[in-house]
C-alpha cells in the first residue's frame, strides 16, 4: 500500500510541475551575431568587450534614473548614461528585450550618437553574456518592471 501511495504522490507532483511550466511564457532569444566588421569598428571606437556602464532602459519613458518603469518584450531604444570608449553619454542604442526564466535579457546591435552617426555595436543588458537582470516582483512577460537605470556590458558575442 505504501509503495502504491508513494507512486501516486510522485506522479501527481510530476503532473503539477508540468502544468505549472506549460503556463509560463518565454520568448526565444533573438538570433544575433557580432560580426568581425562590428568588432573591428568597436575596437577603433575604443569600445572593448568587458567594458561596463549604465543606461536608461527606455530612452523616452518619463521619470528619473532612480524610478522604476514598465517595459514590454520586443524592440527597445535605450540611452547611455555613461560614455563607453568614444561613444558619449546620450548615445541611443537599439536592441531587443525579452524575458527568459525570470531574467530580463536585451541585446543591442546599433548605436546612434548625438552627432548623428549610426554604428554597429554588441552590448547586453546587465553582466557579460548571456547578460540580463532579474525582474522585479509582479513582472509578467507582458509587463516587465525594472529600474529605469540599468547596467550594460560590451560583448564580443551574444549567447
Amino acid at each position: 500500500m505504501r509503495i502504491h501511495l508513494k507512486l501516486c504522490l510522485g506522479a501527481s507532483a510530476l503532473a503539477l510541475t508540468a502544468c505549472a511550466l506549460v503556463g509560463k511564457k518565454q520568448t526565444a532569444a533573438p538570433r544575433q551575431t557580432c560580426t568581425p566588421q562590428t568588432l573591428e569598428l568597436m575596437k577603433k571606437l575604443e569600445v572593448e568587450p568587458g567594458q561596463k556602464g549604465s543606461m536608461l532602459l527606455e530612452a523616452d519613458q518619463p521619470g528619473g534614473p532612480q524610478d522604476y518603469g514598465v517595459y514590454r518584450q520586443g524592440q527597445v531604444t535605450s540611452r547611455l548614461e555613461t560614455a563607453v570608449g568614444t561613444l558619449p553619454a546620450g548615445t541611443l542604442v537599439d536592441g531587443v528585450l525579452w524575458m527568459d526564466t525570470g531574467r530580463v535579457q536585451a541585446h543591442y546591435t546599433q548605436a546612434r550618437t548625438p552627432d548623428g552617426q549610426t554604428l554597429p555595436v554588441c552590448l547586453v543588458l546587465g553582466s557579460p553574456a548571456p547578460g540580463g537582470v532579474y525582474a522585479e516582483a509582479g513582472t509578467t512577460p507582458g509587463s516587465i518592471t525594472l529600474p529605469r537605470s540599468v547596467p550594460f556590458t560590451v560583448v564580443d558575442t551574444f549567447q
